[in-house]
């Protein structure tokens, strides 16, 4: 059954129709040569992801969904980063980048069918097997691997800088030269900021099956509402927290036998937010001006739902906060003043409140 193309795609798509000079091979058929990539991934590979994490991942359980709809997405919001849909032409990347960001996108967590760890560096592998006329040119290859497999993890020196490791810019390919280092940015930023509820295992949740091991993966996806590109340089993220998963910490997956962690939903929200920050300023290094997000605006509404109080017509907000975190510079280390300034978001001091019905 065919599927529609989404909007980066398509603008991708007739770009390509009518750039052949600004392709290192302008005979090639680059269109012809994605759908290849696309067409085998989605028959081969993103059907059985979901389930790879579940059994192969060294703490198996119920994770987020990585399946089809989320290669999706990360198309999706790349185009919002860039732009599309609004009418105007893409001036930051070229005809060729735009090529290699899709095929990374596509291939960026197709390694967790094997498993969470190291899923980032089988981009390449998996590439090879399905791949294509993609695969037989070793030097796209190799580009669009490393791109996809920068998007997270470490290098193989163990640097967690691995756009960094990229070539510099105006690497040459054939008869034309590319940026990879902008085109994994892009990957990479696009892959983080585009976590929502729809991610969220809602049937395990409200029939209280989540391993509980997995339940802060989908509480925290299931609170995320809005996650908005815009307006310029500015992301903004809303999030509705149901107080009932404030009231105790939970366990977080574990590859260590006798050794547990638990953690309160809040802290994992704020831990999440902080490396939402650091991921903006990292990947901001490698974008040209006019792509880089400068800012973070943070919603989040803690609400009771009308399932623990029946007597509610519709959930009640009970308390709500803003954040905004400003452009700073440097390398990302932790810069989390916004979150020394309100010690009393902990996850301990909220699953007291919460319990003394929010007073």
């Amino acid at each position: 059954m065919a599927t529609s193309l989404l909007p980066l795609e398509e603008y991708v798509r007739k770009l390509l129709s009518k750039s052949r000079d600004d392709m290192p091979d302008r005979n090639t058929d680059y269109w012809a040569k994605y759908l290849h990539l696309l067409d085998a991934l989605r028959a081969y590979v993103y059907p059985h992801v979901n389930a790879g994490l579940a059994c192969l991942s060294k703490s198996p359980g119920i994770y987020t969904d990585h399946g089809p709809d989320h290669f999706d997405e990360v198309v999706r919001y790349a185009g919002l980063l860039l732009g599309v849909p609004s009418g105007g032409a893409i001036k930051e990347l070229r005809p060729y980048e735009l090529y290699l960001m899709l095929c990374a996108i596509r291939l960026h967590d197709a390694g967790n069918v094997e498993g969470r760890e190291g899923h980032e560096r089988r981009a390449s592998r998996i590439l090879q097997q399905y791949g294509g006329t993609i695969a037989l040119d070793s030097a796209e290859a190799k580009l669009v691997g490393d791109i996809a497999e920068a998007h997270g993890g470490t290098t193989l020196t163990g640097s967690k800088d691995t756009i960094g490791e990229l070539p510099d810019d105006d690497t040459p390919i054939g008869s034309i030269s590319c940026r990879p280092r902008q085109v994994a940015a892009l990957v990479r930023f696009a892959d983080e900021i585009c976590e929502h509820s729809t991610r969220a295992a809602r049937h395990h949740m409200l029939s209280g099956t989540l391993p509980d091991a997995n339940k802060l993966f989908h509480y925290y996806a299931a609170s995320v509402k809005a996650a908005h590109c815009g307006p310029p340089k500015c992301f903004k993220l809303r999030l509705e927290i149901d107080t009932q998963y404030l009231l105790q910490p939970y366990p977080l997956p574990s590859t260590d036998p006798g050794v547990q962690v638990d953690k309160y939903l809040i802290d994992d929200v704020l831990d999440r937010i902080s490396k939402l920050d650091r991921e903006r300023r990292y990947c901001n290094q490698f974008l040209a001006p006019s792509l880089r997000t400068e800012e973070l605006e943070i919603h989040i509404e803690f609400q009771e739902d009308t399932q623990v109080r029946p007597d509610l017509r519709k959930p009640l907000i009970v308390d709500d906060l803003h954040i905004r975190i400003p452009p700073k510079e440097g390398y990302p280390a932790a810069h989390d003043s916004w979150r020394d300034e309100r010690p009393e978001l902990r996850g301990a001091t909220l699953a007291e409140r919460a319990k003394e019905g929010w007073r």
